[in-house]
């Protein structure tokens, strides 16, 4: 299934719309938008602690967000953006039996999906199509903005003009 293109254009034109002109320039400024829109601290941060392979993550906590990302990471803007798509999106995450045989050792994983067993969808791999097509809308329109046009939000109604 290809990615509702219209939901994603629609959550980085909202993100655009609550952020101001200074804030509309950066990741990190859109990333204090979306902080104080949804009204918990979202903060963004390096991590030497993730796994192999995992670029990224947004850890949902009961009073805030956090958006971890690899030291290895070379593209940080891109994984950020992507991160900050899962949220604008509305994603929920992976279920938690995935979670834990990505952690925990390969003895324990028969004993972690024996007590962890649910019925999931398998809507992730729309999920994460979904927020790779944002954080590419979302960095076009930050980057052009500062080439083309100084303002992201004109850059916005021109791309929704465009397709």
């Amino acid at each position: 299934m290809a990615p509702d293109r219209t939901e994603v254009i629609r959550a980085v034109d909202r993100l655009f719309r609550i952020a101001s002109s200074e804030e509309a320039r950066s990741l990190e400024g859109l990333a204090n938008a979306l902080s104080r829109d949804r009204g918990r601290p979202l903060t963004i941060e390096e991590s030497a602690e993730l796994p192999v392979g995992v670029f990224g993550q947004w850890k949902r906590n009961p009073d805030n967000d956090q958006i971890l990302y690899a030291s290895w990471v070379h593209a940080k803007e891109r994984t950020v953006g992507h991160e900050l798509g899962h949220i604008m999106l509305g994603h929920i995450g992976r279920p938690a039996i995935e979670l834990a045989t990505a952690f925990l050792p390969e003895s324990s994983h028969e004993l972690a999906t024996l007590m962890l067993e649910r019925n999931c969808t398998h809507k992730q791999e729309q999920e994460e199509i979904d927020a790779e097509a944002f954080a590419s809308l979302l960095l076009r329109r930050i980057y052009n903005s500062r080439t083309v046009n100084h303002s992201p939000i004109v850059r916005s109604r021109i791309d929704e003009a465009l397709g």
